[in-house]
């Protein structure tokens, strides 16, 4: 009762000062919390060295294999090749399944792991700008026996028959990838 009896004895004015005060005081607050928050999130972690400068899935074509006479419709848009009407092999999963199986030969490697290919296939569906990756069944880097890793290259820059992604109304530029699951020399899975 004592609290009530102060604000009826103050003038008005002294209240809406006093309430002006407290807000003012909320409003400095909720800004710096606001700030901080916004530091913290957006800039705080952002690193200062080795920056990349492109994104996951760029194929640097100074590193990459079979990129002489490989053109790209447009260097500086290149899509995912997930799109609605996506970059796929022309004979479908089955037929390019079907003709690396039948190509393939296990000369008795003893390999296990995941032997990934990305490469880019253009607007008139050629693939180039091949890259590779070699990882053990936990997926940590490992190298694969080198006649092995040979072979698949061949076999994969010889799927030619490629349809291109359509994006935008036009066949457009995208990224592309195949991983072989490979077990004891065998080849258990193409992915995608």
């Amino acid at each position: 009762m004592g609290f009530f009896c102060y604000f009826e004895l103050m003038k008005p004015k002294k209240v809406f000062k006093a309430i002006g005060y407290v807000l003012i005081s909320l409003l400095v607050i909720f800004v710096c919390i606001l700030a901080y928050t916004n530091y913290t999130y957006k800039h705080k972690f952002i690193p200062n060295e080795n920056v990349y400068s492109h994104s996951a899935e760029y194929i640097n074509p100074k590193e990459a294999i079979f990129n002489d006479n490989f053109y790209l419709c447009d260097e500086k848009r290149i899509f995912q090749y997930y799109n609605p009407e996506r970059a796929t092999y022309s004979e479908g999963k089955n037929g390019l399944r079907k003709f690396v199986l039948s190509n393939y030969v296990n000369k008795g490697y003893s390999d296990s792991g995941y032997l990934n290919f990305r490469f880019i296939i253009n607007c008139k569906g050629e693939a180039g700008r091949y890259v590779f990756h070699e990882n053990d069944l936990e997926l940590n880097p490992k190298p694969f026996n080198k006649d092995l890793v040979k072979q698949l290259l061949k076999i994969t820059t010889q799927l030619k028959k490629w349809n291109p992604n359509y994006v935008q109304e036009e066949f457009r530029d995208s990224y592309m990838y195949i991983s072989y699951r490979i077990e004891n020399g065998e080849i258990t899975e193409i992915i995608p």
